[in-house]
């Protein structure tokens, strides 16, 4: 097993609490199961900071503080409070946040030998974590009910929302019960074709979720469709319209032509903002000026297209009642 070790940034002389991080693994032959410690590392910490950041802790100091007798255990190192089964670089990600820059300071002036242990600890920069990083350190505040530092994540996660893969979104909003992340996920697996999401992705979002998506495009294809195929009518022709049957026509034509191609190119599906822009550059034939202003506004307001965003919200509303994401 792993020997004992105070931590050298974290065992602070005049701390209050003592815990001990360590992390088993189960090793078996076919008589035998043996367990290893891989950590094994003694923080002493100050419980005014801890109790700020953490309900539990909060609930465990007062707790032990209640008692007929004083609080033995994190006193001393022979008798630490364990925290099993938690990696010691989560518990470092969740003390350099709770802690910032003081620590660093100290440290960096006091004790020389760990200048390069602090300098590789960028604690205040927005580039300071990693996928993986933000994702444990999530789940160490949901555990630990630590509300500043999962406020603290999902912002980290929402402002490089678009470095995620859409299927991760998904998994965080729906694991950590965060509506936004859940949102802009799925909204985002809509402009993907089901063919590009692979196995792995379709179980990392969960069943519900996965049906509710085949369910919201095969709508909004048909919705496409509909749109490429029915332009909007013009139901009055302006004054400079020479010939109202032939500016219909014509109106017809370059729709399908135009539009319709641009909506359903199999290779490269425009989305309808710009599948507009690339519609007024194309020639309307006997079409008025008026009547082809009046209908460039009819686009520009949206309407018949906003019938998908109407849509979109309202699946993304459900699924969010449905798995009881607004909860926490």
């Amino acid at each position: 097993s792993a020997s004992i070790q105070c931590h050298p940034l974290y065992y602070f002389p005049n701390g209050t609490h003592i815990f001990r991080v360590c992390i088993h693994f189960q090793s078996r032959t076919y008589f035998l199961k043996t367990f290893h410690q891989i950590e094994n590392t003694l923080y002493k910490l100050h419980n005014d900071i801890l109790t700020v950041h953490s309900t539990l802790f909060k609930d465990m100091f007062t707790i032990g503080e209640a008692g007929p007798y004083p609080p033995v255990e994190g006193k001393t190192d022979t008798d630490p409070i364990l925290l099993e089964s938690e990696q010691q670089a989560v518990f470092d990600l969740f003390l350099d946040h709770i802690n910032g820059r003081w620590v660093f300071t100290i440290y960096y002036r006091v004790h020389s030998p760990l200048t390069e242990l602090c300098s590789s600890r960028s604690v205040g920069s927005d580039n300071a974590y990693s996928h993986e990083q933000l994702w444990n350190l999530l789940r160490f505040a949901d555990k630990y009910h630590c509300p500043m530092t999962r406020l603290f994540v999902i912002d980290h996660i929402w402002d490089a929302r678009y470095s995620y893969h859409p299927t991760e979104l998904v998994q965080l909003g729906s694991q950590f019960k965060v509506p936004k992340l859940f949102i802009c996920g799925f909204k985002l697996l809509l402009d993907i074709p089901l063919k590009q999401i692979r196995k792995e992705q379709c179980l990392q979002m969960g069943n519900d979720v996965f049906i509710a998506l085949t369910y919201a495009k095969s709508l909004l294809e048909e919705h496409t469709c509909l749109v490429a195929y029915e332009e909007p009518v013009i139901l009055t022709h302006t004054d400079d319209c020479p010939d109202p049957l032939a500016c219909q026509e014509d109106w017809h034509n370059v729709w399908w032509n135009g539009m319709g191609r641009f909506l359903l190119d199999v290779r490269n599906p425009q989305p309808f903002a710009d599948a507009v822009k690339r519609f007024w550059e194309l020639q309307f034939g006997h079409m008025g000026t008026g009547c082809m202003k009046l209908m460039f506004q009819t686009l520009d307001c949206g309407a018949g297209f906003r019938h998908a965003d109407v849509f979109i919200a309202d699946i993304c509303s459900g699924l969010v009642d449905e798995l009881h994401l607004a909860d926490s």
